[in-house]
Parts: C-alpha cells; sequence; structure tokens
C-alpha cells in the first residue's frame, strides 16, 4: 500500500495564511506589493495547494469515509498530481534559472 501523505494541519494552514495577509498588508504600506510579485505567485500556488488538499481531505471526513468515496479518490489523485507537477516544474525552473548556458531558456 502506498505511503498516504501527511494531512494539512488546519492549525498551520491557517497561520500560513494569515502570515501572507500580514505580507500583503506589510508590502503595500511600503510601496512594493506589485514589485514583490514573483514571490507572491509562488507563496500563493503553495498556499493554493495546501488549501485544495486540505478542501478534498476535509469533504472526505464530512461523509465519514474519506478513502471510500471514488469522488474523495480521484480528488486526492488529482492533488497528488498538481503537486508532483509543481515540484517537477519548480526544479526545472530554478535549474534554468542557475544555468551556465546564455542561450537555454531565451525564446530566439
Amino acid at each position: 500500500m502506498a505511503k498516504k501523505r501527511d494531512q494539512i494541519d488546519p492549525t498551520e494552514l491557517r497561520q500560513q495564511l494569515l502570515d501572507l495577509a500580514a505580507v500583503v498588508l506589510e508590502l503595500e504600506e511600503r510601496g512594493e506589493l506589485l514589485e514583490a510579485t514573483p514571490e507572491l505567485i509562488k507563496i500563493m500556488g503553495d498556499l493554493r495547494s495546501r488549501l485544495f488538499e486540505y478542501e478534498v481531505r476535509h469533504t472526505g471526513r464530512l461523509f465519514g469515509q474519506e478513502e471510500e468515496l471514488p469522488e474523495i479518490l480521484e480528488a486526492q489523485r488529482i492533488v497528488d498530481e498538481a503537486a508532483r507537477r509543481l515540484e517537477d516544474e519548480e526544479e526545472q525552473e530554478w535549474w534554468r534559472r542557475w544555468s551556465m548556458d546564455p542561450d537555454e531558456g531565451s525564446d530566439s
């Protein structure tokens, strides 16, 4: 049997959302909100994945059959696939950013 991913801790997830809100407000106060777009997109993408996973797992608990419902299993498969794809894309982007080949990543 495949190892289950750790469940999302609601307290930790809530705190991460509050931290994001505080960062956004602080950036706005300093007039740097739009300049921080790349970092915010990454943070929001990570949180979006965690929120989605939490929602899927929470929905399963509401029915009392978290792993038995086909809809829950399919949703979990989608979450896992999206998380793997995101990790792969982030790793590729990291390597592209630090590549020594000046032609790599150019559109020409």
